[in-house]
């Protein structure tokens, strides 16, 4: 699904009705997918045993197979689309459902960690905002082709707008 999504978004620059449509329908069915709750999932598959003899439970291994996809990625894209509108709520639900068993001050202490590594590598890259970043041709969407490690702020746009 997450490998459509991007499908969908590289194949064409602006994106027509019905693409959005695609667009929020897979959300949706990733949202409906994370919404099964776990007492049902084991009808469907019984918990997987992971190296350490420790059961993994459904949603985890959804979840850890959708960041595997880049599924953050994804979303950070979807979210700087114009049209964002037409699939915010179900974003918003879809990402609710991913964090919804983390613990606020776990969550928080995340983002400072990251917040403050973003900082410090900014402030590495870029001593001088006077120069005028690198442009690249050809690159319909760097944030869904950018290398897995990298964070947002190194997706090789150079700076330039990109509509979807």
């Amino acid at each position: 699904v997450v490998e459509y999504m991007k499908h969908i978004l590289e194949s064409d620059p602006k994106l027509s009705p019905h693409k959005c449509d695609q667009i929020n329908n897979c959300l949706l069915l990733l949202r409906n997918i994370l919404h099964i709750p776990e007492s049902h999932a084991h009808f469907l598959m019984p918990r997987l045993q992971s190296g350490s003899g420790h059961q993994v439970s459904m949603q985890n291994t959804i979840l850890w197979n959708l960041f595997i996809q880049s599924i953050d990625k994804l979303l950070l894209y979807l979210m700087t689309c114009p049209q964002r509108s037409l699939w915010g709520v179900t974003m918003v639900q879809l990402i609710a459902l991913i964090y919804k068993d983390q613990h606020v001050s776990t969550l928080q202490k995340l983002l400072n960690l990251w917040f403050e590594a973003s900082l410090s590598e900014s402030s590495d890259d870029n001593e001088s905002n006077t120069t005028p970043p690198k442009q690249t041709s050809g690159d319909s969407s760097p944030m869904l082709t950018s290398d897995p490690t990298s964070d947002s702020s190194d997706n090789g746009s150079g700076g330039k707008k990109e509509s979807c």
